[in-house]
C-alpha cells in the first residue's frame, strides 16, 4: 500500500497546503454580539468560550432574531420557532432537529449546547453561535481584534430586498430544468484536458455513465486515464533519486489503463459514497502486501467505498449544501433567486467591530444583499435578440446567467461561474463556464490554486429517459471508511476498517 500511497499523497500534500482555514475562536473572557449592526445586551447571561468554542444565551438570542423560544420541563429540550421553522435542541446532545414545512430534518452540530448556573443559581442554556445563527438563516462572523459575533439577519434581509420584484424569466428557467427532477435519466459523460502541479502537466481523460433519480439519487460508474510522467520526473529530480521499475510500471498503468471511480448517493441527504478498484489499485496495493498480511484483510480493495458528508464539507467552505439542493431544484424563480443569493452571501466575510483583518461591515452586507436582489430579478436581465443575460456580483464570487427564448419559453441556457476564496493570503479560483440545449451540455472548469495547484478541463454530456433505478449505497457486504474522518485523523493508516451491513 505504501507505494501508491506516496504518490497520492504528492497529490494531497499540495491540496492540503493551500486548503488550510481557521476555526473562529475566542480568547478574550468578554464576548460582545452584534445583530445587523447593532450590539445587543444580555441582562442576566453572557456569552461564554468553552473548549474554544462561543456559546450564546439560548433565549437571548434566539428572541433578539425574532423567535419563539420553549423549554420542555419533561425532556430538558430547548426549541425556537419563526416563520413556520422550528429548531430543537438538547443540552449535551450533538444532535438537533428542524422541522421546516412539515418535513423534521436531523442535523448534526460539532459541539453540544449546555446548561449552567449563574452566581444566583439560576440556570441558563448556551448554544453554539454557528448552529444559533444559521438555524434562521443568519451569517455569522467574529472579530478577534473586538472580540464581537457578529450576527446578520440574511434571510431577513432578503425578503425585505426581494418584495415587490418579479422573477419570472427565473420562472422560465426552471420550468426548463424541472423534467430533470422528475423520473429517472440516463447520462453519458466525457472529460478531457489536463491538471497542472508545481509546473508538471498531467494530461487527463474520462468517460462517464451515470443514473439519476428525482434530481438527487445518484449512481456513476466512471474511468479515468492521468498521465504522470511530467510528476514522476519533476519528484525524481527533487529527491535526486531515479524512479523504481514499480513506480514507472504504476505511471504506465494510470496513462494506458487507468482506473474506476465508482460513486453511489443520495444528494439531497448530502451522503456520498465513493470507490477506486482497477488493475492500478490491485498491483499497488495488493502487491505490497506480505502472504501474512493478505491473509489477515478482512476485504479486497474492490470491495472498499470511502463515505462523504457533502453538507460538512460544504459547511467548511462557507456554503449551504441544503440551499445549494434547494436552488438546483427550484420550480419557482423567486426560490432560484434566493438560494442562489444565500450561496453568493456565504462567501463573504464579517468583521465590522473594528478596523482590524479582512471582512466586510453590516452595511456593505446589506447592500450586496440589496443588488443580488435586483440583479436576479427581471429589471436585472438585458436583452439582445433572443437572448437575456444577467450579471450577479457578489464579490468573490460572479455568476452570468444567459438564457436563450423562443417566445416565452427557455430553450437552453449559458452560466459562468466565478469562485474565488482567499485564505490566509492565497487565492484560489474556480471558473465553471457551462452551455445547455436540450438534453446536451458542454462544461469547461478552469481552477487555479495558488499557483501550485491548476486545471483546465472540458466535459460533454447528454442526457436521456431511463428505466432503471440508482443504486444509493454501496454493495451488500462492502466495507466502507468516513473518509472525512481519515482525512482529520492522525494515524490513518492504522484506521480500522470493517464491513457495513
Amino acid at each position: 500500500m505504501r507505494k501508491i500511497t506516496r504518490w497520492l499523497t504528492v497529490l494531497g500534500l499540495t491540496v492540503a497546503l493551500v486548503g488550510c482555514g481557521s476555526a473562529m475562536a475566542a480568547e478574550e473572557s468578554v464576548i460582545r454580539v452584534q445583530l445587523d449592526g447593532r450590539e445587543l445586551t444580555f441582562t442576566d447571561a453572557v456569552p461564554q468560550v468553552q473548549s474554544e468554542r462561543t456559546f450564546l444565551p439560548f433565549r437571548a438570542v434566539f428572541e433578539a432574531l425574532g423567535a419563539q423560544v420553549d423549554w420542555d420541563a419533561d425532556t430538558g429540550a430547548i426549541s425556537a420557532a419563526r416563520d413556520g421553522r422550528t429548531v430543537t435542541m438538547l443540552p449535551g446532545s450533538t444532535e438537533a432537529s428542524v422541522e421546516d414545512g412539515g418535513v423534521t430534518t436531523a442535523i448534526q452540530m460539532g459541539v453540544a449546547p449546555y446548561a449552567a448556573a449563574d452566581e444566583a443559581g439560576v440556570w441558563r442554556t448556551y448554544v453554539p453561535v454557528r448552529f444559533a445563527a444559521q438555524a434562521f438563516g443568519c451569517a455569522v462572523g467574529w472579530d478577534q481584534g473586538a472580540s464581537t459575533v457578529l450576527l446578520v439577519d440574511a434571510d431577513r434581509l432578503l425578503k425585505e430586498a426581494m418584495e415587490g420584484k418579479s422573477y419570472t424569466y427565473l420562472d422560465k428557467l426552471c420550468a426548463y430544468g424541472e423534467k430533470y427532477n422528475e423520473g429517472i435519466w440516463n447520462a453519458e459523460f466525457t472529460m478531457d484536458g489536463s491538471m497542472t502541479m508545481l509546473g508538471a502537466v498531467m494530461p487527463l481523460n474520462a468517460a462517464a455513465d451515470m443514473i439519476m433519480e428525482g434530481g438527487a439519487k445518484v449512481e456513476m460508474d466512471m474511468n479515468m486515464k492521468l498521465d504522470m510522467t511530467q510528476l514522476g520526473a519533476l519528484v525524481s529530480a527533487m529527491s535526486q533519486t531515479p524512479l523504481e521499475a514499480e513506480d514507472q510500471a504504476m505511471f504506465e498503468l494510470m496513462k494506458n489503463e487507468g482506473f474506476r471511480i465508482a460513486a453511489r448517493g443520495d444528494l439531497a441527504q448530502g451522503k456520498l459514497y465513493m470507490n477506486m478498484s482497477g488493475k492500478l489499485f490491485e498491483e499497488a496495493f495488493a502487491g505490497e502486501l506480505t502472504p501474512e498480511e493478505k491473509a489477515e484483510m478482512p476485504f479486497e480493495m474492490k470491495d472498499l467505498w470511502f463515505s462523504m458528508d457533502m453538507a460538512d464539507l460544504a459547511e467548511e467552505s462557507g456554503m449551504d449544501w441544503v440551499g445549494l439542493m434547494k436552488a438546483f431544484k427550484s420550480v419557482a424563480g423567486e426560490d432560484y433567486a434566493r438560494e442562489y443569493a444565500r450561496l453568493f452571501l456565504a462567501g463573504l466575510t464579517l468583521n465590522a467591530a473594528s478596523n482590524e483583518g479582512e471582512g466586510i461591515s453590516y452595511e456593505v452586507y446589506r447592500d450586496s444583499v440589496e443588488s443580488l436582489a435586483l440583479a436576479f430579478s427581471d429589471e436585472g436581465f438585458s436583452k439582445e435578440g433572443d437572448i437575456y443575460t444577467a450579471f450577479v456580483d457578489g464579490g468573490l464570487q460572479k455568476m452570468e446567467l444567459s438564457l436563450t427564448m423562443d417566445k416565452e419559453t427557455v430553450t437552453g441556457y449559458g452560466m459562468v461561474l466565478n469562485n474565488q476564496v482567499s485564505q490566509q493570503g492565497m487565492v484560489m479560483g474556480m471558473i465553471i463556464d457551462t452551455a445547455v440545449t436540450g438534453d446536451e451540455m458542454t462544461a469547461v472548469i478552469t481552477v487555479d490554486a495558488a499557483g501550485l495547484i491548476s486545471a483546465e478541463l472540458t466535459m460533454e454530456g447528454s442526457y436521456a429517459p431511463g428505466e432503471t433505478a440508482p443504486a444509493t449505497q454501496p454493495p451488500e457486504g462492502a466495507t466502507v471508511l468516513d473518509l472525512t474522518q481519515m482525512v482529520n485523523t492522525p494515524g490513518v493508516g492504522e484506521l480500522s476498517l470493517s464491513a457495513e451491513e
